[in-house]
């Protein structure tokens, strides 16, 4: 199995998860609907875990933290199935802590579109 995804998708399921990291994607249940597959399970940096029923209720009631982005990787698990794993600098609305980690994210290819099915936050030291 070739584990180097090739440059479109690589961008695309960057595109993707950034999308889901958007303040009106985040409140739209019908957006988060169609981008976590029904089988989606979370394992948060708070040591929460979530499934899509949780995700669904929870996400559109909160308010966005600002998150930043950077050193992004995907690789190709195998094909329809991908891993991104990148780096995440998050500040909850009204509080003035900033927490980092790196987090890990599993897509697959449902039809012809691409859903989270995985994905996992962890705690590290600031960058």
């Amino acid at each position: 199995m070739d584990l180097v995804v090739n440059f479109r998708l690589e961008n695309l399921l960057i595109e993707l998860e950034l999308y889901l990291q958007k303040p009106e994607v985040r409140a739209s249940q019908a957006e988060l609907a169609r981008l976590i597959s029904d089988d989606f399970m979370e394992f948060a940096a708070s040591g929460c875990s979530f499934g899509k029923s949780e995700v669904l209720s929870r996400l559109p009631d909160e308010r966005a933290p600002h998150i930043e982005t950077s050193h992004f990787e995907v690789r190709e698990l195998t094909e329809g199935v991908c891993q991104i794993f990148y780096r995440a600098k998050l500040k909850k609305a009204d509080e003035n802590i900033t927490s980092f980690s790196i987090r890990s994210s599993i897509w697959r290819k449902h039809k012809e579109a691409w859903q989270m099915v995985f994905h996992q936050g962890t705690p590290c030291r600031p960058f």
